[in-house]
């Protein structure tokens, strides 16, 4: 697709895995769609990444609806190849995207939607908020007494060794991100590595010659409800190893910055060369219909099914299970999201009149 229809039956907005999923169900169901996406390309978000970054899922946990991850099942692929695989599945599946098409705002129009972007409007039946989980970097409020000659990147900014100069770096936030920066800057600096408590032991990436979401899947970790699930795992990372050996020293929680210097919650400083924030993403919502959002500014919606009619959500955190914002596993509420998508249209087409003005 070339350019912005003016009217649609479903819009899709953010063509990164979430998106990407929605719109091959959408094909398979002969729904005409268009998926917008803020990028350039598809995957730029996936481009952005540090340079070094490696899934957490193997490559058989890893493939989107309808094309396997490419390569041995067992390995865990890098984010160029995430890039190159996204960019295949589009192309392969001939989905409608639109790339630098941001979307910068959803109201609600009469009983459909009208999409405002940089290149014209457009006006949809039904929409799918697919903008993922990752949105805007967050930074704490006391990264702001940290003096300017301290080099300070968050994790969307990192992309290898060289961008850190020499000394100490301090990495604050110990998820698998962090975890897995600070492993590949112990070859070159001296690392800290704030945890807020003890460093937590991985979960093997395999247990028994299985993948470890293997295991979570056959035992059905990966379809508990969000109110049943403890906090993420910290999945095959050599961390306490290396804490063990002295080439990463473990710190407990950063509550404050003052000049050069770091507070941490045991009264213990730290002065160093650069801080590396490692502490997620925000998302802002201020774009939707004000009717969308509920008094704290999220959306409202029951595990992906919006509160305005023909509203949909994906790849929202745990949205519905721990897998919802995993590129291997979103595809199951893209599914069930499409299937609720066709039902909708399905009642409006027989619900119609018919020339003569009674139902069909």
């Amino acid at each position: 697709m070339s350019a912005l229809p003016a009217t649609v039956p479903v819009a899709v907005i953010g063509a990164g895995q979430s998106g990407l999923a929605a719109g091959y169900y959408l094909r398979q169901a002969g729904i005409r769609c268009v998926l917008l996406d803020a990028g350039s390309e598809v995957g730029e978000t996936w481009q952005r990444r540090w340079d070094s970054l490696t899934l957490f899922t193997s490559a058989q946990f890893s493939g989107l609806p309808g094309l396997p991850f490419p390569g041995h099942g067992a390995r865990y692929p890098g984010k160029d190849e995430v890039v190159a695989y996204l960019r295949d599945y589009a192309e392969r599946f001939g989905l409608p995207v639109l790339a630098d098409h941001r979307v910068l705002s959803l109201r609600r129009d009469g009983d459909g939607y009208l999409l405002t972007t940089a290149h014209g409007e457009c006006r949809a039946d039904q929409v799918v908020i697919a903008t993922g989980a990752f949105g805007t970097p967050r930074v704490p409020e006391f990264a702001a007494g940290l003096s300017p000659d301290v080099t300070a990147l968050h994790t969307s900014d990192y992309q290898g060794p060289a961008q850190v100069p020499p000394g100490t770096v301090l990495i604050v936030g110990d998820g698998n991100s962090g975890r897995q920066i600070a492993v590949e800057l112990s070859g070159t600096h001296s690392v800290v590595l704030s945890c807020g408590g003890t460093v937590s032991p991985p979960l093997p990436q395999t247990v028994l010659g299985r993948d470890m979401f293997w295991w979570m899947s056959v035992l059905g970790v990966m379809n508990l409800p969000v109110n049943m699930q403890a906090p993420d795992p910290i999945v095959g990372d050599r961390v306490p190893e290396l804490v063990a050996e002295g080439r990463i020293q473990a710190v407990g929680r950063v509550t404050a910055a003052e000049g050069s210097e770091l507070l941490v919650a045991d009264g213990e400083r730290v002065k160093p060369s650069a801080v590396i924030w490692a502490t997620g993403y925000r998302t802002d919502w201020s774009w939707l219909d004000p009717e969308m959002l509920d008094d704290t500014g999220q959306p409202r919606h029951t595990e992906g099914t919006g509160a305005l009619p023909g509203s949909y959500y994906l790849g929202l955190y745990r949205m519905r299970t721990r897998g919802s914002a995993l590129i291997g596993f979103v595809g199951r509420d893209a599914e069930r999201v499409v299937a609720a998508i066709a039902t909708a249209a399905h009642d409006t087409t027989t619900a119609s009149p018919t020339a003569e003005g009674e139902p069909s």
